[in-house]
C-alpha cells in the first residue's frame, strides 16, 4: 500500500468503498463461468466480507488515513474476476 499511497494519511471523517474482486474456480461449467464473470453470480464462499474489508482497512491505517475509525460510511461488494485484485475508493466527507 505504501507504493501506491505517497500523500500524508488522510485526518477527516471518510466514506470508504471496497470491491473484491476473486478468481473463478477451474472445476465450474463455461455458462457458470460467463455467470461468475458477468456479475450475474457473486461470490457467497469466505472469506466473509466483513473480514476481507478489516484487512483493507487495517492495512491502510497510518497510509491512507491516520485511524480506521475515521471511517463513518462504507460500502463493500465482492464479485468474480480474470484479474483478482481489490480497488479502493476513499472520500473525504
Amino acid at each position: 500500500m505504501k507504493e501506491q499511497y505517497s500523500t500524508e494519511p488522510l485526518q477527516g471523517a471518510l466514506h470508504v468503498q471496497i470491491k473484491f474482486y476473486r478468481s473463478v474456480q477451474k472445476s465450474v461449467s463455461k455458462v457458470e463461468r460467463r455467470g461468475r464473470l458477468s456479475g450475474v453470480h457473486r461470490p457467497t464462499m469466505k472469506p466473509d466480507i466483513d473480514n476481507l474489508f478489516k484487512a483493507v482497512t487495517d492495512a491502510c491505517t497510518g497510509i491512507v488515513w491516520k485511524d480506521d475509525n475515521q471511517i463513518v460510511s462504507t460500502k463493500s461488494d465482492k464479485f468474480y474476476s480474470e484479474e483478482p485484485r481489490v480497488e479502493i475508493y476513499v472520500e473525504e466527507l
